[in-house]
């Protein structure tokens, strides 16, 4: 998901409204759910870091409906399996479809070090069970590394939610030092730790770009590592319940929710436990711990806890 995209700004019309312009006059695209609180004023200011496969969008969704995160931003990881072009769209039809509301979109480059399955990425990219709009949204000229360095010099206590490759993080990194410091911390579902290979790839997050997972654990930042091993197995039943999360839940048959586990045990992180050290990742996107350091890495989800924060995101 990485190939730094520098697209134009155009106008989204959607269901007949035009949208509006931020004061940098770039387009931003509606990003809050219908009936959904709003933001609390002491909640916490997120980037949503995504490639936008159906599990994403369920997540993206659980954390625009909390009232206490704030979503500045959804950047989109091009090395994984949505980029920019249809990733753009996808966001925009998926906040139509569930309200109004304004969220800035940057894209990033899209050079991934190993291929995503050609079927996984052609099912992503038409979103089953997503409902479509018949536009194009052209998101922020800012490539997404750029966008994340700005927001983080002018929002105190920003935080990244990734959920895709990290991309995006590390590129941040080597061109904005200063302004990948100031991050609060990134929050990562990403790597395996004791989970069988499947064709030589543990994880494909990591595995899609392990350079960069490498330089985000090595880095200044806070890092909280979601791994594919304490993901509960299966999907929720009270998730088919729900408009606009249903339908995508229903479409996208996966063995584990991975990216909604890690946005609820960000959002409540009494539902994990963790190992703090120093971590590596190999090429196939398995970690390693090597000795003490300050990385976590989750290593036990509580699925009830789990299911009560779907439920009291998606219903209330």
């Amino acid at each position: 998901m990485r190939a730094l995209v520098a697209a134009a700004v155009a106008v989204l019309a959607l269901a007949g409204c035009a949208a509006p312009y931020d004061d940098d006059g770039e387009l931003a695209t509606v990003g809050a759910l219908a009936g959904g609180a709003a933001p609390d004023e002491d909640a916490t200011p997120i980037v949503v870091d995504t490639d936008l496969a159906g599990d994403d969008l369920v997540a993206l969704a659980y954390l625009l409906r909390r009232s206490d995160v704030r979503v500045v931003a959804v950047t989109i990881a091009g090395t994984g399996l949505v980029g920019c072009d249809p990733g753009a769209d996808l966001v925009a039809d998926l906040v139509h479809a569930l309200g109004e509301g304004w969220v800035p979109v940057a894209c990033g480059r899209e050079d991934p070090a190993r291929q995503w399955p050609r079927e996984w990425r052609a099912t992503a990219a038409v979103a089953p069970g997503l409902p479509r709009v018949d536009t194009t949204f052209v998101p922020a000229s800012d490539p997404a590394p750029l966008s994340i360095a700005k927001l983080a010099g002018s929002t105190d206590d920003l935080h990244v939610v990734a959920l895709g490759p990290l991309t995006n993080l590390a590129d941040l990194a080597e061109r904005w030092p200063e302004s990948y410091r100031r991050l609060a911390g990134i929050h990562t579902m990403a790597g395996a730790v004791s989970v069988p290979s499947i064709d030589g790839v543990a994880e494909w997050n990591a595995a899609a770009d392990p350079a960069a997972f490498a330089a985000v654990l090595a880095g200044p930042v806070p890092v909280t590592v979601v791994p594919d091993d304490p993901i509960p197995a299966g999907t929720p039943d009270l998730l088919a319940a729900f408009p606009v999360v249903g339908p995508i839940v229903a479409a996208t048959e996966v063995p584990k929710r991975w990216d909604l586990a890690t946005a609820a045990a960000f959002v409540e992180p009494g539902l994990a436990t963790v190992d703090r050290g120093a971590w590596e990742v190999d090429d196939s996107g398995r970690l390693s711990r090597t000795g003490p350091g300050r990385v976590a890495v989750v290593d036990s989800l509580d699925p009830a806890g789990l299911e009560a924060a779907y439920d009291e995101a998606f219903s209330g």
